[in-house]
């Protein structure tokens, strides 16, 4: 097995990277690697509906959908992310439990008990340190998971505590309590050694394997796909799931339920409560369609119809605020 200690902090590139290796090498390998602050979502998710936007934005923290199914998680450089990449096997292609043994072992090494849940999540008691996902391309597969060392748990129930419920068909997150490894350890270590400790056990249980470098072909691959895919609204927000909203306006001393619908990350339908008088906010919030459920976009949509809204008694700063609260 070929260990990957991944220099770089770049959620961007570190998500491009699984992709670039599971699709483009035939050896077994594992990768060890940290992201700056990040939020990383599922593959068939809702953005919206796992984060909090406004929190995301006032922190300007990326949101990046990866390859693999499962569930929104936060990522900052006190949490160590692993990626192992195999032949799958063709009678049990997701088999969780083989890998997340791995990360019990390594753990007992350090004089925690662990256990997996029905979820495949590891707990630390009743305390979630670690979820894992998997993804299936051709005869490899890509496993990967976190470990919450030492993680800003403020700013990961901050990120993941959604504002406003959306309906739809994509998978949503499971909420579980959190907890950091760090605080579990006879002896205190910082993130790095931990790091360093991981592929010094992967190397170990794997006999013959060897660390493997980056070529600065693959490095260069990486950051093209990277800035071509994943760093795109297009794919991190625009490929959820058709969903559907409500956002509630005050106009003339009362209160409308607007409810949009968005496909493709694009408005294509907003509906009125049947039998209400809405003067002319019907019309105008008709225009809405064909635009991207994007800030920028959004802010263009108030900024084009700023008179009718106010005539209509709306401020542009509430009426905004109103899309994602």
């Amino acid at each position: 097995m070929l260990i990957l200690s991944r220099p770089f902090l770049d959620p961007f590139l570190n998500i491009a990277a699984e992709e670039y290796f599971v699709k483009n090498t035939e050896e077994a390998m594992c990768m060890v690697w940290r992201n700056s602050p990040s939020v990383i979502i599922g593959k068939h998710q809702n953005a919206f509906a796992e984060i909090n936007h406004s929190f995301v934005e006032a922190n300007r923290i990326p949101v990046i959908r990866r390859i693999s199914g499962g569930g929104a998680v936060y990522h900052d450089l006190g949490n160590v992310n692993f990626s192992f990449i195999e032949k799958a096997d063709r009678n049990n292609p997701v088999d969780f439990m083989k890998f997340t043994q791995i990360i019990i072992r390594f753990l007992s090494e350090l004089g925690i008990e662990a256990d997996v849940n029905p979820r495949n999540s590891i707990l630390i008691g009743d305390k979630k340190i670690s979820g894992h996902a998997q993804h299936l391309f051709r005869d490899r597969v890509l496993h990967h998971g976190t470990l919450l060392f030492d993680t800003d748990l403020a700013k990961l129930n901050g990120c993941l505590e959604p504002e406003k419920k959306y309906s739809g068909k994509a998978p949503q997150s499971v909420r579980n309590e959190v907890a950091n490894i760090s605080d579990f350890l006879e002896k205190p270590m910082d993130v790095v050694s931990f790091a360093d400790q991981l592929v010094e056990f992967l190397l170990l249980i794997h006999p013959g394997s060897g660390q493997y470098d980056i070529s600065q072909t693959e490095m260069e691959t990486i950051n093209q796909l990277a800035i071509s895919k994943y760093h795109m609204w297009e794919w991190n927000f625009g490929y959820s799931p058709a969903y559907e909203f409500n956002m509630a306006i005050s106009s003339m001393n009362k209160t409308l339920e607007i409810g949009l619908k968005v496909e493709n990350g694009t408005f294509v339908g907003v509906h009125f409560p049947i039998g209400e008088e809405t003067g002319t906010l019907q019309s105008v919030f008709q225009k809405l369609i064909g635009k991207r459920h994007k800030l920028d976009e959004i802010d263009s949509f108030i900024h084009e119809n700023k008179l009718s809204f106010e005539l209509e008694g709306l401020d542009a700063v509430y009426l905004k605020q109103a899309f994602y609260k």
